[in-house]
């Protein structure tokens, strides 16, 4: 009942004295003494240690030599998608000789003996140390080794045999006692990492480019220099090639960085640019700074000139390429370069004009749209003017009272992180002595559900219709998960429909910036993850669990763990367990939709789509999904399903109306807010 967050199936009553720690079930139990333990505090020690767990997992991987490069993010996948189980005394893990498919961890306890014919003696490892190394990184460069070392290291069970054939245990592994391993196979590690070598120098470049100033010195996202180092290109240069050539100008700036072999920079003009840069340097970064009439050099079109002559001075020169027009792709203004300003909400409409409203004195209120427990939401336009706005508004008194205040500031603090086609932009903020206001973007096309419940005999849509809507909600959901949100409500009824028919993501309500994992209970029950539920701690993985299980609902009408007559508790367990079913005499639905729900619905959040090695492009790619053009999707040049019959831009024919409810005045009889209580909104 704790755990599925359900009512018991029984009822408990005292049997007498209040002080006596007895009592007496309904269905007839005779009396036993227990112990109480609050569902909260309960969740809270689930969380706690799972918590620890994860911690302890990823300093022991960052301890193993061919790990030790790899940026937090691959160690959280790695300790993720571990396999762990118990060895018995005796039993034997691997031989010399055996093919090296698999990788070891030893958890919280035991010991294992690696003994070989080719040395003396033996050796015994114990918690936090690893074997069988060389089954995820046979065939990477030493120089990729974080002390340089040879193969194996991180406790033996390395390599042996052919350079050019499969790995080979170089030890036998025995368990001298009951030993907890975590372990994991050579092809289950490059499902979710990827290559071991990729995997290094991505992250060797990320923390470059986070050391170079002229980056470092911006307010640039962790998801910004994502995917700068995505776009950075490996160039080679033979010895003597004049990479910049000082006083020309620079027909392509860009920054590089120095993989093999070596460069030379001599300036005359500025002889403490003189300097040889090795492995892990870089140069260029002057190309990428504007010209004295704030113009950037290359197709930018300013007269940018070299401060130095750059000379490839060994055989060959490695070098990983980031140009500026890459640059520019990521940044959008390249003026941010070396500029670090302060972070707020740049109001702005939806084409970048500037803020179409100003004050809430500039706004006309036409009708109301939506009513809850803490507002309302009116459909609003300027004056004079025929466009219109969502404006949500929420009494502060009850946001207070419901302990809610700390969730409208994280809607917010979400919200002004996004502007896309496929979410629903903040436009503005306001507030005064009683309420907060946000003004939206307004959807006009109704709710996804509706299409959902209006289709074929089965329910459902056209496998055509689906595979749009779910393109078009996974860009949105793309666009959220690179900047760290995880959105946790994921529904048919939170997909509204745009004028054109296409799917726009809205209430960001349960949303929030999510670094590493969170443990928070909270979204629909049908569209929880396992690991929300079993409070294991989850990131944006939940929100491709939703995902797959929205793309059931609308090719089969109804969400697929949901039976007739279940309780909350059943249909958490069917979660937890996996449990769920194609429709019975329901052929419309291709074998490859059936493989994506499949992926998007692994139990295990390490092995579900979306969560491997290629992260959103391993979902993009998958062949229920390979026929959408995603480049003209983003630009709306497809033609929707449906789309929707709206006459004007204050229609709101495809809701519910709440005409009735206009006259209430949600307001009234609240307590004023003293000045301490009005601190709490100062920022929104």
């Amino acid at each position: 009942c704790l755990l599925y967050d359900c009512p018991p199936p029984a009822d408990c009553v005292s049997s007498g004295d209040p002080s006596e720690t007895e009592c007496m079930c309904e269905d007839g139990v005779s009396a036993c003494s227990f112990w109480r333990i609050h569902k909260s505090t309960f969740r809270q020690i689930l969380a706690l240690r799972s918590m620890r767990r994860d911690v302890r997992l990823r300093e022991a991987l960052q301890k193993v030599d061919v790990l030790q490069e790899l940026d937090v993010e691959y160690l959280k996948k790695i300790a993720d998608a571990l396999h762990a189980r118990n060895a018995e005394k005796g039993e034997i893990l691997f031989e010399e000789g055996g093919v090296c498919d698999r990788f070891y961890l030893i958890g919280t306890e035991g010991k294992i003996q690696l003994s070989s014919s080719s040395r003396k003696g033996v050796k015994v490892i114990g918690p936090g140390q690893a074997c069988g190394t060389s089954a995820i990184s046979h065939g990477l460069a030493p120089d990729l080794l974080s002390d340089g070392g040879g193969k194996g290291g991180g406790g033996g069970g390395g390599f042996l045999g052919e350079e050019d054939g499969p790995p080979r245990y170089m030890d036998t592994a025995m368990a001298l006692e009951r030993t907890v391993i975590l372990s994991m196979s050579t092809s289950h590690f490059k499902r979710v990492v990827g290559s071991l070598e990729d995997a290094i120098l991505l992250s060797r470049d990320r923390r470059l480019l986070r050391s170079v100033p002229l980056l470092r010195d911006t307010d640039l996202e962790d998801f910004e220099y994502e995917l700068l180092t995505a776009l950075i290109e490996e160039v080679t240069y033979r010895l003597d090639k004049e990479i910049f050539v000082e006083g020309d100008n620079v027909d392509e700036p860009a920054l590089y960085i120095v993989r093999e072999g070596a460069v030379e920079i001599i300036s005359e003009e500025y002889p403490k640019m003189n300097r040889v840069v090795k492995p892990g340097g870089f140069f260029g970064e002057d190309t990428l700074t504007p010209d004295e009439n704030m113009r950037f050099g290359g197709a930018k079109g300013g007269n940018k000139y070299s401060d130095g002559t750059v000379d490839v001075i060994t055989e060959e020169a490695v070098l990983g390429k980031l140009s500026l027009a890459n640059i520019d792709s990521v940044v959008q203004d390249l003026h941010r370069l070396g500029c670090r300003r302060k972070k707020d909400f740049k109001r702005k409409g939806r084409k970048g004009e500037d803020d179409p409203v100003e004050s809430l004195d500039d706004l006309d209120f036409h009708r109301l749209f939506g009513a809850g427990t803490f507002g309302r939401v009116w459909i609003v336009s300027p004056f004079g003017k025929r466009v219109a706005y969502a404006l949500k508004i929420q009494s502060k008194r009850e946001l207070l009272d419901q302990r809610q205040a700390g969730g409208a500031q994280r809607e917010r603090s979400v919200m002004v992180k996004l502007d896309h086609p496929f979410v629903c932009n903040l436009l503005n903020t306001f507030q005064d002595e009683a309420c907060i206001y946000m003004l939206l973007q307004f959807v006009q096309g109704g709710e996804l559900l509706n299409l959902i419940q209006g289709g074929d005999a089965y329910g459902g849509l056209p496998e055509s219709a689906a595979k749009f809507f779910a393109a078009g909600i996974l860009e949105g959901l793309t666009h959220m998960h690179q900047r760290q949100i995880v959105y946790r409500d994921l529904k048919p009824e939170n997909v509204l429909l745009d004028k054109d028919g296409y799917a726009v993501i809205v209430d960001f309500g349960f949303s929030k910036i999510v670094s590493d994992k969170t443990y928070t209970f909270c979204g629909t029950p049908l569209y929880l993850a396992p690991e929300i539920i079993l409070s294991r701690g989850h990131d944006r993985g939940v929100d491709y669990w939703a995902l797959g299980c929205l793309v059931y609902e609308m090719l089969f009408g109804t969400t697929p763990f949901y039976v007739r007559g279940i309780d909350q508790k059943g249909l958490f367990k069917r979660i937890v367990r996996g449990k769920w079913n194609i429709p019975k005499d329901h052929n419309k639905v291709n074998r490859s939709a059936i493989e994506f729900i499949w992926g998007m619905l692994q139990r295990r959040p390490a092995e579900r789509l979306g969560c491997l090695a290629g992260g959103y492009r391993d979902i993009k790619n998958h062949t229920w999904l390979q026929e959408v053009n995603f480049g003209k999707l983003i630009k709306k040049q497809i033609q929707a399903p449906w789309v929707p019959d709206v006459d004007d831009p204050l229609d709101t024919s495809n809701f519910e109306s709440l005409d009735d409810a206009e006259d209430e005045d949600f307001l009234k009889n609240k307590k004023p807010l003293t000045a301490k209580e009005q601190l709490v909104f100062q920022d929104f």
